[in-house]
């Protein structure tokens, strides 16, 4: 005869393979499911502009039997509602941000990419990104990168030439193709729908005429300031992997600063709601621009 513990852990045994038979696939399943609403989202703002231009079209037709039935005094007084807030800038975000976008020229797109990363401001965002990355020079970095004036200034040079050389590369490209370096904020209200915007707004931008295409300027962007550490980075830091990875990080950035572009007043009307102090920043620019 079998012992009561022998029985006992039998019966546990079958509970627990029958109750695993029926969760696995269930799990699969909504794990599945999940990913496909995740691939769904960059999709979002594309799927929602019929429904939105729909709306749109009834809203006005709708306003405009109204306002023909009624004798309004005064039109502007009464559709407060159109009036539009005062845009909100963000420090260190691309210029008006929150502007209308128009065709932009040879000398805009100079001024949008390559004034920004060569002059005033472009000196203190270096010199902190430096200061930071001191406090975490990787241990296989030679001594002369680790401490002291010498260090700082590898590291400043460093963060410096990045930043160059992808403002350079992405200039140059845009002006070739005929890409539109800046960003176009989404139209939806929707949270997951415009922070899938913003991050495929990293891979596919827009053309001179506002017609879609693939970002190219971000990606060689990226590439020109992931590679150019080659040219004078330590002895294990100079090859295609590590390339590849200042790359990848340049290329993320990039993603961040469409994420927070296309946040700006929210973040602006938080950071003016938490009384968060202005902090004054030279101008992009010896001209004086903000």
């Amino acid at each position: 005869m079998e012992q009561p513990c022998t029985i006992w852990t039998k019966r546990y045994r079958e509970q627990s393979s029958s109750f695993g038979a029926r969760f696995l696939p269930f799990a699969q399943t909504s794990l599945f499911f999940l990913f496909r609403m995740l691939l769904l989202i960059p999709f979002l703002p594309f799927a929602g502009t019929s429904v939105r231009a729909c709306a749109q079209t009834a809203s006005v037709t709708a306003s405009t039997a109204t306002l023909a039935e009624i004798d309004l005094p005064d039109a502007p007084s009464a559709l407060p509602g159109l009036q539009q807030s005062a845009p909100v800038n963000i420090p260190l975000l691309p210029l008006g941000n929150n502007q209308p976008l128009q065709s932009m020229d040879l000398g805009g797109k100079f001024k949008y990419i390559i004034e920004p990363n060569f002059g005033p401001r472009s000196f203190v965002t270096a010199a902190f990104n430096a200061g930071f990355r001191m406090t975490n020079v990787p241990d296989q970095y030679p001594h002369e990168w680790h401490s002291g004036a010498g260090a700082y200034g590898r590291l400043y040079g460093d963060s410096f030439a990045r930043t160059g050389a992808a403002s350079i590369a992405r200039f140059s490209t845009s002006v070739l193709r005929h890409e539109d370096p800046r960003y176009h904020r989404s139209q939806s209200t929707f949270f997951p729908a415009r922070l899938g915007h913003a991050i495929a707004f990293t891979f596919v931008d827009r053309t001179d005429s506002g017609h879609p295409t693939i970002a190219m300027s971000n990606f060689t962007g990226a590439a020109a300031g992931g590679f150019i550490g080659n040219a004078y980075l330590p002895a294990g830091f100079d090859d295609l992997t590590h390339a590849g990875q200042r790359t990848t990080i340049l290329f993320g950035g990039m993603a961040v600063q469409n994420i927070a572009t296309e946040f700006a007043p929210e973040i602006g009307h938080f950071l003016m709601k938490v009384h968060v102090p202005h902090i004054p920043m030279p101008p992009v620019w010896w001209t004086g621009d903000k």
